[in-house]
């Protein structure tokens, strides 16, 4: 149904039509037979929009345009309808002039369905009129200034309102997005409602700032970034965060905006009908969003998957690559010039040209968060979730699963939805984390093992190295080689160091970082100690022996590169970490050098042995636990499992299951002689 307004104007475009394309006037004589035989409302007939192609006889065309005359000055000047307002308010906050308003609102109407838009059509598509000739003629505006309006560098292409269709398909062939008209329409009728359909403000963040205080000053100098650019409107502001998914890069993104007391604005999610967006799509909503929101003084713009934007080689048909289309100087612009600071989050940078990342204000990497903050993170996320969590077993699902934390929220929110509780979330977290690493079960962290000093035996003084460690400092201390047969209690004494000296353990195992790819187990080398260094944390090396093997045994290069890399990073790197081993032998000569200590742990002594039994059984030990030469701290715990399973609780039941131990051993020496049987 039109309104006044709009019968009007839809009269003087056929007028304009008919004063300018007289051979093809016919278009204009048919709309406005049809206009005539309406009420002043009327509903738009789909028949109307088959327009004929023939010419008029010359004599006609007078009298058509003397008709159009009359018809336009019958109908009365109407108050601008709010589609007219609504229009009118954006083309002022985008700082249109008069002439692009008058472009814009064509273009707007023509990508409505309506008469309009089949008038255009007419003209476009069945007349053959090119698109820019249509646009002088029915919007009145001046050739030069058409063509000023609807260059690449114009205002109206440049700021995302309104795009070509190429070759037009419908309409003007110059049109709107989809969500820019839907935003446009009545109910809204004020900027606020206008901005608030094209651009939704994101959630407040789930967790807080303090829970990315593993970020080190990465963090707080991201803050200081933006609050100067947001203070001093600083244009070409932006701000890359990247990791593996699910290590929180958007929640930070909301802490972020949060503390600055700043709008976040999420740009390019997906399309004008809620679907994937292409990149184009992506395209068009961030130079809308820069331009839109550029005088709103307060905002930022988050885009996630940077990566889309950027030409670059992806699989094609066969395999064979294929190079995404995409100019990079227009992304190189972009990032120089975006007057609104933009948040971009990859998860792999090095899907990202070094040219864009050299126009990147600032990177920041984040990383799965350490074990005190993944407690914290799920003890948030339960009360979020609403469901009861203990404690101590939030600290138990954040020693087990080094996950990032979504996997807390999707586990949490499973468990919810199941009404069930602790052990409906431990049963979702660990099939996630299972499906996460391809099928395996995560390893169970040991980082909650109690290291007891009392029962290691070491051919150092540990409580003296302890003592050093603590007085000297992180920045100090440098390497521990932990030589010695396992359970000897080497991981457990390399993680006591770091709580005495607290500071955060990062461990890995030689699994975490061999990689398939050449060059996989270098650059995975690089990151731990990379990690380590930006969370100033402890880390530890278990199995070194296969990542520091001798290189005069090497068969591959690539075994050669990666203890190279090692190497390097164990020579350069400031703050104190330990490598554990139970084949010493088998080291590359050059690492000795590398470590401040070499400290080779024993089996227990003959006081430890009673200590320990005393310490797991709860008993005085037999008089034949002084043989067992070789046990260690870790044997008597294998065995306080066995024997709490056969329920077996006599000292000398259990001394048997601990000779068992004993004899199990590579290095195990047979007595000579009989021996009684117990």
């Amino acid at each position: 149904m039109t309104n006044k307004y709009e019968r009007r104007y839809l009269i003087e475009l056929a007028y304009r039509v008919a004063s300018s394309f007289p051979a093809r006037s016919v278009v204009a004589k048919e709309f406005l037979s049809w206009v005539e035989d309406q009420d002043l409302g009327f509903d738009w007939d789909p028949e109307i929009d088959s327009f004929r192609k023939k010419c008029i006889p010359a004599s006609v065309w007078s009298d058509l345009r003397k008709r159009l005359a009359d018809r336009f000055a019958l109908v009365p000047r109407a108050k601008p309808d709010v589609l007219t307002e609504n229009i009118t308010l954006l083309a002022d906050y985008v700082g249109l002039t008069a002439q692009e308003r008058a472009i814009f609102e064509l273009a707007v109407r023509a990508g409505r369905s309506g008469p309009v838009n089949s008038l255009c059509n007419a003209l476009v598509d069945d007349a053959r009129i090119p698109v820019q000739d249509a646009v002088i003629h029915l919007s009145g505006v001046p050739a030069a200034s058409v063509r000023c309006a609807l260059a690449p560098t114009g205002r109206l292409l440049v700021s995302g309102l309104l795009q070509f269709d190429k070759p037009p398909l419908n309409g003007l062939g110059l049109f709107p997005s989809d969500r820019l008209l839907v935003a446009l329409d009545p109910p809204s009728r004020t900027l606020g409602d206008i901005l608030g359909k094209l651009y939704a403000r994101v959630g407040a963040a789930s967790v807080a700032w303090e829970d990315f205080e593993h970020l080190g000053a990465g963090r707080d100098f991201a803050f200081r970034l933006l609050r100067g650019a947001l203070e001093r409107r600083e244009k070409g502001v932006n701000i890359l965060l990247h990791g593996v998914p699910g290590t929180g890069k958007t929640e930070f993104c909301k802490a972020l905006a949060m503390r600055l007391g700043a709008g976040l604005h999420a740009v390019g999610e997906a399309d004008d009908d809620g679907n994937e967006p292409f990149r184009f799509e992506r395209l068009q909503q961030l130079r809308l969003g820069q331009r839109l929101l550029s005088d709103q003084g307060n905002s930022l713009i988050l885009f996630d998957e940077m990566e889309d934007l950027f030409p670059g080689l992806e699989n094609g048909v066969f395999g064979l690559p294929l190079r995404r289309a995409g100019s990079k100087v227009h992304i190189n612009r972009l990032l120089e010039n975006n007057p609104v600071p933009t948040l971009w989050t990859t998860n792999d940078i090095s899907d990202c040209d070094p040219a864009f990342l050299r126009r990147i204000s600032f990177t920041l990497e984040l990383r799965t968060p350490p074990v005190s903050v993944r407690s914290r993170i799920w003890e948030k996320l339960a009360e979020h979730h609403q469901v009861p969590l203990p404690k101590d077993l939030c600290l138990e699902l954040a020693h087990s699963m080094e996950d990032a934390p979504a996997l807390a929220s999707s586990a949490l929110r499973a468990a919810r939805i199941t009404r069930g509780g602790a052990e409906d979330v431990k049963f979702a977290a660990m099939a996630i984390s299972r499906a996460v690493r391809g099928g395996h079960t995560p390893l169970t962290a040991p980082s909650c093992i109690r290291f007891e000093p009392e029962l290691a035996n070491a051919d150092h003084d540990l409580a003296l190295i302890v003592e050093r460690f603590v007085a000297c400092g992180p920045t100090n201390t440098g390497g521990l080689c932990l030589s010695g047969p396992p359970g000897t209690g080497k991981s457990a004494f390399a993680r006591y160091v770091a709580d005495r000296m607290q500071m955060p353990v990062l461990e890995r195992r030689a699994s975490d970082l061999l990689d398939r790819y050449v060059g996989g187990s270098e650059r995975n080398i690089a990151n731990a100690f990379a990690e380590a260094r930006d969370t100033s944390a402890f880390l530890v090396f278990d199995e070194a022996d296969s990542l520091l093997g001798a290189r005069n045994g090497a068969t591959h290069s690539w075994e050669i590169s990666q203890v190279n890399e090692m190497l390097t990073w164990m020579e350069n790197h400031p703050l104190p970490f330990a490598c554990t081993t139970n084949l010493v032998d088998q080291l590359d000569p050059a690492t000795a050098r590398r470590f401040s200590l070499k400290i080779s742990f024993l089996p227990l002594s003959a006081q430890q042995r009673e200590a320990c039994f005393r310490r797991f059984f709860k008993a005085e030990p037999p008089a034949g636990l002084l043989e067992l030469d070789l046990l260690t701290p870790g044997d008597f715990a294998v065995v306080a499992k066995r024997s709490k399973l056969l329920g077996i609780t006599q000292p000398e039941a259990i001394l048997v299951e601990l000779r068992r131990e004993q004899a199990a051993k590579p290095n195990t020496r047979n007595s000579i002689g009989f021996r009684a049987v117990s």
